[in-house]
């Protein structure tokens, strides 16, 4: 072969080269974005990665618009879509996110049933693309596309796109390409149906609590340790049914799907319904976060009972977003008596920052910190200063978890005249009668 003919074989090469590492630039970037961590995967971050592949489908394989859609009973759902020349067609003239079609009038039915290949260079030249209404009224001239299939084996749906003009230059290699793609979103999309799928259930696990009012409340004695008698409890809830967990758990679960201070609010409204069967002096002990405790609900649910016999808790593990905002929402309500109490108290670093920016009325040491009392000495070096600090502050502190003789004694010799634990009282649904519950405190 003489050297001149070789000249477009080297162009042919140089193209197919700059093509190759075009598509492996593209490919690593798109999978950098598919596993990272930081995505958030229900939010804008996964919308933006789809868009991303499609953008990248579109500039590569030269085509005027792509999209993704999901294959429902009777239609196709079109999730994302890429036309960036479509903002100046009439609407009934492009294809838009969020736009359903009947299965019989789409390409993507008809390609995952069969009717239609994987790829039209000219749907002209196809009786049945050229007869579809789409192909008139979206101006389809050519068309590619492959399924999207789930980890499973299932067809989520197809990951297509389409030219206002014929392109004979579409081939098989352009079908790799769409299918690699198409891979790469399957598999994200399996990571986010399982998302949903978990929040799905969390949601219905915690609507059937709601719905069913399958939440009891138990109340636990707080105990002065110097005189032994009961000065309050504090209010914990109990799930029964179907979808009974811990509460911890359930609680989470309620944050996670936007639900925590409606459930709060449920269980906080319960507890207080039972302050006319406490003795006059004895105050009641309601746990919430932040976000309820900033709302209106609370403020108008508290305000019907008597103020100066309610304690609010906040954990340790509660995230407080504001702490200029949480101080000003309890401030009417400690003007008239509620008292402020941070939780878990030693559990960890976040309990130390609300004791220092909240400056609460009351401390609960954490039940680790209790029970190990009698062993560390570090412990009982925290359980000192805390105690000094509450007598700068005018505050207590309560002890949590106590369950022997000898961890009751020392938090005496440490200065602690307030504690809750199985040794002073376990958890119950049911309070000591009164003679005559004193209706007024109803008002």
């Amino acid at each position: 072969m003489r050297c001149g003919n070789m000249a477009p074989i080297v162009s042919h090469i140089s193209t197919r080269l700059r093509y190759l590492r075009s598509m492996e630039n593209s490919l690593s970037h798109l999978t950098s974005s598919l596993i990272s961590k930081d995505s958030d995967i229900m939010g804008a971050g996964k919308s933006d990665l789809f868009d991303s592949a499609l953008a990248a489908v579109r500039e590569h394989l030269g085509l005027d618009v792509t999209y993704i859609s999901e294959i429902s009973d009777r239609h196709m759902v079109y999730h994302h879509v890429c036309d960036p020349a479509g903002q100046d067609t009439p609407e009934d003239n492009r294809l838009s996110a969020g736009d359903k079609l009947a299965h019989k009038k789409t390409y993507c039915h008809n390609v995952a049933v069969g009717n239609l290949p994987e790829l039209i260079c000219d749907t002209q030249e196809i009786p049945l693309a050229r007869d579809l209404s789409a192909t008139k009224n979206l101006n389809i001239a050519s068309h590619i596309g492959v399924p999207v299939q789930l980890k499973d084996g299932r067809i989520y749906g197809m990951m297509c796109g389409f030219s206002h003009q014929p392109n004979k230059t579409l081939n098989e290699r352009d079908l790799a390409t769409m299918r690699i793609f198409a891979n790469l979103v399957g598999e994200h999309l399996d990571e986010k149906l399982r998302t949903e799928s978990i929040i799905e259930t969390k949601l219905r696990r915690v609507r059937d609590v709601l719905d069913s009012d399958a939440l009891d409340v138990a109340f636990q004695p707080i105990v002065n340790i110097t005189s032994m008698q009961t000065v309050g409890y504090e209010a914990l809830s109990r799930f029964s049914g179907p979808s009974a967990c811990t509460p911890d758990i359930l609680f989470a679960e309620a944050g996670d799907v936007g639900c925590r201070t409606e459930l709060e609010l449920h269980a906080i409204e319960k507890a207080l319904g039972a302050m006319p069967r406490l003795e006059p002096r004895q105050f009641l002990s309601v746990n919430a976060s932040p976000s309820t405790l900033v709302s209106e609900d609370f403020l108008q649910l508290v305000s019907r009972y008597p103020l100066q016999r309610i304690v609010v808790e906040v954990t340790e593990h509660a995230q407080v977003g504001s702490y200029d905002q949480l101080s000003a929402a309890l401030a009417p309500l400690r003007r008239q008596g509620t008292r402020l109490a941070v939780d878990d108290a030693g559990a960890g670093y976040a309990s130390m920052r609300h004791i220092l920016q909240l400056h609460p009325d009351i401390i609960k040491l954490d039940m680790s910190i209790t029970r190990d009392l009698d062993s560390c000495a570090s412990h009982r070096a925290l359980v000192r200063a805390l105690v000094s600090f509450t007598q700068e502050t005018r505050g207590h502190v309560v002890a949590e978890g106590i369950e022997k003789d000898s961890e009751l004694s020392i938090l005496r010799e440490l200065g602690v005249h307030k504690g809750q634990g199985y040794l002073l009282g376990r958890p119950s649904k049911t309070l000591p009668d009164l003679p005559e519950p004193d209706m007024r405190l109803r008002a």
